[in-house]
């Protein structure tokens, strides 16, 4: 351990001192406060994202390695065949393609702007890694991993692997479909799973963002926040940053291996960010050629699949292991659907090919949209950003230190000919095939209504103003309807009262479901213990905080009686694959027992018995101990944790946390895996425009990815909390809270 500690320490980067380095063009300072966020003082906005490279290399260099190696399916080559089907899972989505298309059209066009900022950007990621080769993060050194040149693509592609992570949740939803009709039917598939009205009850990984008009604000000034539920990786998924050049004066967040300010503010505007849970990829059923497996009928043609060979280099193997990709009219035949963490192969006779909106994104738009949002300085100019974004639909929302504030919707929709996207659809005619992509200018634009506050939680209207489909299936509702009754609720609000709403606890879903299941069962308790927790449940005050004993009692109740209902009609294997993100809707499957109310009631007292006897397992037969947060806790895993037990000091945690993926503080977890926390918040931002130096956030974790480092864990606490830092923006501010003083000399 002593030897591990020593090269993890040789790889800390200093915070004071200066260097001479190739690839700016002047001096750059970086100013790192006392929580480990880097401001750069730079002269042009290529030096800024050349230092910015830099550091993200510098930290988190590890992080960016696994997600390029993700994104591209080269993860086999480290890890051996463990991971071989999320490689050809990622090989067939082909994120890697997409990268390259959009390279080439930089490539091609040398003098845009884009192109020589990204440029400076991978020149300063590559001028880390060259540094990082005398004393590589211990990630590096244990797995005796090449260093590799950072290259545009490989910026392309994570940029891409973000988006496919928030644009694809209805695929698997349509396998499902499929898989419920082949066993039930059409009739008894929709009892169990809409498959004509769409599902108003899918889970979301989530985001939520606010923000109310000066009037509503103790400060006089807009108040806004934003909190992106994402997987919570170790290090966090984001690192705060702040880029200052005479093009911007950008604070937020940013994503390793990217050189944009996605979440933040700058001199004169905030904004933040939320899935809009659009629905922008379908699937297409192929009719194949019964005496040519290489061909698929279209058009009343049989065509020949285009074969893009994808071999795969495994770990253990000495030669790589051939795998092709098949490619149609609409997009790649996929094998796989990606469940939360997890990938599964598809157990269905047919084949379909999948047509996603971003195989026709511009990425190098994209960066263009936020680099332009970065600098905006009024409403115009934001939209403006916010139209070049080519990506699966966001919504934005907006505040300005003039006290304006906003909600766009921005992105790309599928304009469809045939369906809604929630059945897979013919993939044998032309006719089926989307349109294309709907223009941005009549997406959803609110600007200072008459309310005073906008708000997003994710959950989406079927339709843009402009008509067209956002999508048929929608995210639970329940984070929505907390936020707009949280801001109904004072005439003023202070940044105290948003710190408290994104830790609230508060679950609207008990509040509609508990009364229900208690209605049909209660008759039917009998027990002494039954009827004291029934007790329990009644007079729960719906706030699902680590210390409620009811709310684990609801959880768990929920959960097997899924399991009663489900299993006998879907089967375990199928149940198993789609539990980690339950699509299911309890008060739908109550439905089917319309006629057999007894039943229902059976069948939820032998799940409140099954309830009883798991926690009695678990912890012991005094109720007082069934604390949610003794079951429901988050641990920040490291890779290398699993080698060992002396390797688990890599990792951060445990902490019992509260929540669910329906309370404002979402804490969306595995049944499958000790009920851990998967999904959260990503960070957490609270600007009050009155005084940017008043704005605060927090991160899970810390700033830096380097096992040891002061800033690895420091901010875990705060974040566990629901404390956090200022996020410092004036020089004064941050030279009063100085940890270090960097500069960078051209050479």
């Amino acid at each position: 351990m002593e030897e591990l500690l020593n090269i993890a320490k040789n790889a800390f980067p200093p915070v004071s001192g200066s260097e001479k380095v190739k690839g700016i063009q002047e001096e750059v300072e970086i100013l790192w406060d006392k929580w480990g966020i880097p401001h750069i003082y730079a002269k042009s906005i290529n030096d800024a994202y050349f230092v910015l490279g830099y550091i993200h290399a510098s930290h988190r260099l590890w992080q960016m390695e696994f997600f390029r190696r993700i994104a591209s399916g080269e993860l086999s080559e480290l890890v051996g065949e463990s991971v071989l089907d999320r490689d050809k899972h990622y090989r067939i989505i082909g994120l890697h393609r997409i990268a390259k298309r959009c390279e080439k059209e930089l490539t091609d066009n040398p003098n845009r702007e884009i192109y020589q900022s990204l440029l400076s950007y991978v020149e300063g990621v590559n001028k880390g890694i060259k540094k990082a080769r005398r004393n590589p993060p211990i990630e590096f050194a244990a797995l005796n991993i090449k260093f590799r040149e950072w290259k545009l693509d490989d910026t392309l592609k994570i940029i891409s692997l973000i988006e496919w992570g928030l644009g694809s949740r209805s695929f698997p939803l349509e396998i499902l479909r499929e898989y419920l009709i082949r066993k039930l039917g059409a009739e008894g598939a929709d009892k169990i799973f809409p498959l004509y009205s769409g599902a108003k009850s899918v889970a979301s990984t989530g985001s939520n963002s606010w923000a109310v008009k000066p009037s509503k604000s103790e400060s006089g000034s807009v108040l806004l926040a934003s909190d992106p539920h994402l997987t919570l990786t170790l290090p966090a998924i984001w690192i705060f940053v702040h880029l200052n050049c005479p093009e911007m004066n950008v604070i937020g967040t940013s994503f390793p291996g990217t050189p944009s300010v996605p979440i933040g503010h700058n001199e004169r505007i905030a904004w933040g960010v939320t899935n809009a849970s659009a629905d922008t990829v379908d699937l297409f059923k192929l009719e194949l050629n019964p005496e040519n497996d290489n061909q698929y009928r279209f058009n009343n043609q049989w065509i020949d699949f285009e074969i893009i060979e994808e071999p795969i280099k495994v770990s253990g193997h000495q030669d790589p292991i051939p795998f092709n990709v098949k490619y149609t009219k609409f997009g790649p035949v996929v094998e796989y659907i990606e469940i939360v963490t997890s990938v599964h192969k598809i157990k269905l006779p047919d084949k379909y090919a999948l047509r996603w909106s971003s195989f026709e994104a511009k990425l190098e738009e994209t960066m263009e949209g936020f680099k332009m949002i970065n600098s905006a300085s009024n409403w115009d100019e934001f939209r403006e950003g916010c139209g070049k974004l080519t990506i699966s639909p966001q919504n934005f929302i907006y505040g300005d230190i003039e006290g304006n504030i906003g909600h766009q919707q921005a992105g790309r929709l599928p304009i469809r000919k045939y369906g809604d996207g929630a059945l897979v659809t013919p993939g044998t005619d032309e006719k089926f095939n989307w349109i294309g992509l709907a223009p941005f200018e009549k997406m959803l634009s609110i600007y200072n209504p008459d309310h005073e506050f906008v708000y997003s939680a994710n959950y989406n209207e079927d339709k843009a103003p402009n008509g067209v489909l956002i999508a048929q299936d929608e995210v639970k509702p329940y984070r929505q309807i907390r936020i707009k009754s949280l801001l109904q609720l004072k005439e003023k609000f202070s940044t105290k009262d948003f710190k408290n709403f994104q830790f609230d606890y508060f679950t609207e879903e008990a509040t509609e479901l508990l009364p229900l299941m208690l209605k049909y069962m209660k008759v039917k308790a009998s027990t002494k213990l039954q009827k004291e927790l029934i007790s329990l449940l009644e007079n729960w005050d719906y706030y699902l905080n680590k210390k409620s004993v009811p709310g684990t009692i609801y959880k768990i109740w929920c959960q097997e009686t899924l399991k009663k209902i489900l299993i006998p009609l879907i089967g375990k294997e199928l149940f198993d694959i789609y539990y980690e993100s339950c699509p299911f809707e309890l008060k739908r499957l109550f439905k089917i027992y319309d006629e057999r109310i007894e039943e229902l009631g059976d069948i939820l007292l032998e799940a409140f018995n099954k309830t009883i006897t798991f926690l009695t397992e678990k912890f012991s037969s005094d109720y007082t101990k069934w604390q949610w947060g003794n079951l429901h806790k988050i641990i920040l895993t490291h890779p290398f944790s699993q080698a060992n037990e002396a390797a688990k000091i890599l990792n951060i945690g445990p902490f019992k946390i509260g929540g669910d993926p329906n309370t404002l503080n979402n804490g969306f977890y595995s049944p499958l895996n000790n009920f851990e926390v998967v999904v959260g918040p990503s960070m957490r931002q609270i600007h009050d425009l009155s005084d940017w130096d008043k704005s605060i956030g927090v991160l899970p974790g810390g700033q830096s990815g380097l096992p040891f480092h002061k800033h690895y864990k420091d901010l875990m606490k705060l974040w566990v909390k629901g404390k956090y830092f200022p996020l410092l923006f004036t020089r004064k501010a941050i030279s009063d809270n100085l940890e270090g003083f960097f500069k960078l000399i051209p050479h």
